[in-house]
């Protein structure tokens, strides 16, 4: 693991939203004296009930976020890609982190304190109304997943996942999985075994063809939605 590299760029952080908002000087005072972090995959980069005084910005590689139980099952709740970011619930609160933060791969990241957040927040409106609507989203997806989990069959939560990927008012699109079968397992609440049979039977059924390494072709998206809405 490097803990530290070099020192962030402004236009790095200006071209992911909503830091595009803020003016150069602004982004500049939210990244003063913060580094550049580097983590390998499988290694941690924030425990479960620790102060986060800050949030978490993926500029290259993903980060997992999950909840670990006593007999170390896993539920993720995000996985955050290249341009996403996580902790900003606990680090707007100063409140201890609620879920364990591991890199899936390689990746480098941007840590952003809480008080300069806050700030940024403060001097602009556009800024603050995006991250706003981000955490509105991003707790109404969070009861949708549980929802889902709670009380849809395996075949509802995989077609769910599945026809979300694909834009409203597509019949038929190509889709790129965000990561491998294993995470989906778990972010879904099913083991590795029971996705696959799912997927296989949508395959038999002329829903979804394989495309590539992580592709499907998602050929009849109303009979997807259709089963994710039982």
């Amino acid at each position: 693991m490097i803990a530290d590299t070099v020192l962030p760029h402004v236009s790095t952080l200006s071209r992911i939203p909503p830091f595009d908002l803020l003016d150069s000087d602004e982004v500049s005072r939210l990244i003063e004296g913060r580094r550049l972090l580097q983590r390998c995959r499988g290694e941690i980069v924030a425990h479960c009930n620790v102060t986060a005084p800050c949030l978490w910005v993926v500029l290259e590689g993903e980060v997992k976020c999950s909840l670990i139980s006593a007999t170390g099952g896993e539920k993720i709740i995000q996985l955050a890609g290249a341009g996403a970011m996580f902790g900003e619930e606990a680090a707007l609160l100063d409140r201890p982190q609620l879920f364990t933060a591991q890199a899936t791969r390689n990746s480098v990241l941007l840590p952003i304190r809480g008080s300069a957040l806050r700030a940024a927040m403060e001097v602009s409106a556009a800024f603050a109304n995006a991250m706003t609507l981000r955490l509105s989203t991003s707790i109404y997806d969070l009861i949708e997943n549980l929802q889902l989990c709670l009380q849809g069959s395996s075949t509802q939560r995989v077609a769910h996942y599945l026809s979300r990927l694909a834009p409203d008012s597509a019949q038929h699109c190509e889709i790129q999985l965000e990561t491998d079968k294993q995470h989906i397992a778990a972010q879904l609440n099913l083991t590795p075994e029971t996705l696959s049979r799912v997927l296989s039977r949508f395959m038999r059924d002329g829903m979804i063809r394989p495309h590539g390494r992580r592709g499907l072709v998602l050929d009849d998206l109303p009979q997807l939605r259709s089963c994710a809405a039982g």
